[in-house]
């Protein structure tokens, strides 16, 4: 396998209209997409917010923010930065890509806070 080759995991859904919805997702992609919904739950519940109140804040749908916090795909990353910024975590996304410039293999891992001394 070349190392851009991905295996991907194939999902088949239904929309509302019992069609076919195929998606194409590596299962990493998969389980990191629900990890980032149930930690976007997790930071909403922990602010206080109900999904109606984060729809009033973000101006999207709570049947969106519902999806997103499932982890579907299909959900713009516009809503997941509205979303971000709503529970004040809009910062954070620096630490997704810290040094762009730098490659991967050539950066100095950062250490977990908490695994860090105090």
């Amino acid at each position: 396998m070349h190392k851009y080759d991905v295996d991907l995991h194939h999902n088949l859904k239904y929309d509302a209209n019992m069609r076919h919805k195929t998606t194409f997702l590596s299962q990493p992609v998969t389980e990191a997409v629900k990890h980032l919904g149930s930690r976007l739950r997790i930071a909403r519940k922990a602010a206080g917010l109900s999904l109606s109140e984060l729809e009033s804040i973000t101006r999207t749908h709570r049947t969106t923010l519902g999806r997103l916090e499932r982890g579907e795909d299909g959900v713009s990353i516009g809503t997941l930065f509205a979303v971000l910024e709503a529970l004040n975590e809009l910062s954070e996304m620096e630490l997704v890509l810290s040094r762009p410039d730098v490659p991967k293999q050539l950066r100095t891992p950062i250490k977990p806070v908490l695994d860090q001394d105090f």
